[in-house]
């Protein structure tokens, strides 16, 4: 998390030190709210599993600090409402476990499953990119290769009927 902005003013080293505790530490009803809000509102979009896991963590690491835990059980389901939808299968597999995962567990989850979409994406892409040639485009390469003047039957190297 960015606190920069936070200790931009202060003289001391010990204000410097205090200023982010103290703001980050507010037990003010509406601090909570917004993290609450926040956690509900994360969302994976574009960015990786890291990335997205890290942004849930310093919310529940900031809703800890400000007195108001979330349970594990809500913490793995905000993240599991927040996923991209290639995630599904394994939310439903994560989801029917007797006990809610820890965070580096879940991490460790989603980063395979990351990993293996991935790898499965890569293995399906063609190698070249198929190219869109007209039909009429064919038939003309077809009469300029199979009708070039030469009658003699021999292969002249390009496309010939059969």
């Amino acid at each position: 998390m960015e606190v920069l902005h936070l200790v931009v003013g202060c003289r001391s080293s010990c204000s410097a030190w205090g200023t982010p505790e103290r703001v980050l530490a507010s037990t003010s009803n509406s601090r909570i709210m917004q993290l609450h809000g926040s956690l509900q509102d994360l969302r994976q979009g574009d960015e990786l599993v890291t990335q997205f896991m890290q942004k849930a963590n310093a919310l529940f690491d900031e809703l800890v600090v400000a007195g108001r835990p979330v349970s594990l059980e809500d913490f793995n389901l905000y993240v599991f409402r927040g996923l991209r939808g290639e995630f599904k299968d394994l939310v439903t597999s994560l989801i029917t476990k007797a006990e809610p995962l820890l965070y580096a567990d879940l991490h460790s989850h989603l980063l395979t499953h990351e990993f293996l979409h991935k790898s499965s994406a890569a293995i399906h892409a063609p190698l070249l990119p198929t190219p869109s040639i007209p039909s009429s485009a064919l038939v003309a390469q077809r009469q300029t290769f199979g009708n070039s003047g030469h009658s003699s039957g021999h292969f002249n190297g390009g496309w010939r009927p059969n």
